[in-house]
């Protein structure tokens, strides 16, 4: 009986310490493509309230910096309040490039699904309730439909309607969150 007990115990770690997300990095990643200045264009989830006005993930982020420890300290803006605030979250890096974690309402998986100059698309997976939320962010504001068509492809692949979609290319920062 407590070797079924130890065994079970065991398994249930090994299980909960895995990064579960099946989503594929970004290509030769390296942290400092993703290191500056960003707009957000786009957010879908599948529970699309949590992205939608007033929702827990409907945030703007504004940049990302590279820390020695190779942890990314990652900059949103957010509505608390009716008021713009800026929140700081500290990615930790885990064994795969292009890969972290961080604590927001539970445990996340981040994923730098994509990363171009122009343009970088992220996968957010919750461990709490199975949340996936997925962003596109830009360097410029002017460059709106870069990266859409494989942004909409990964939504889909996820499981997130197109409808889902939140186009925040016309908002900008906290104006109109």
């Amino acid at each position: 009986m407590k070797v079924l007990l130890f065994l079970s115990v065991g398994l249930g770690l090994t299980w909960a310490l895995q990064d579960q997300t099946n989503v594929p990095v970004a290509p030769y990643f390296v942290p400092e493509q993703v290191t500056g200045s960003w707009h957000t264009f786009k957010l879908a989830a599948t529970d699309p309230s949590v992205v939608e006005e007033g929702g827990a993930y409907r945030c703007f982020m504004t940049g990302i910096v590279l820390l020695d420890n190779g942890n990314l300290n990652v900059t949103y803006l957010h509505r608390e309040d009716g008021k713009c605030v800026e929140k700081f979250y500290i990615a930790k890096k885990t064994e795969t490039p292009g890969r972290y974690t961080f604590d927001y309402q539970g445990k996340n998986f981040l994923t730098f699904m994509d990363v171009t100059e122009d343009y970088t698309i992220i996968d957010l997976e919750s461990k709490v309730g199975s949340l996936i939320v997925t962003e596109l962010h830009a360097r410029s504001l002017s460059t709106s439909d870069v990266g859409w068509d494989y942004y909409f492809s990964h939504t889909c692949r996820r499981g997130i309607s197109p409808l889902d979609i939140e186009d925040l290319s016309f908002s900008r920062e906290c104006d109109t969150l």
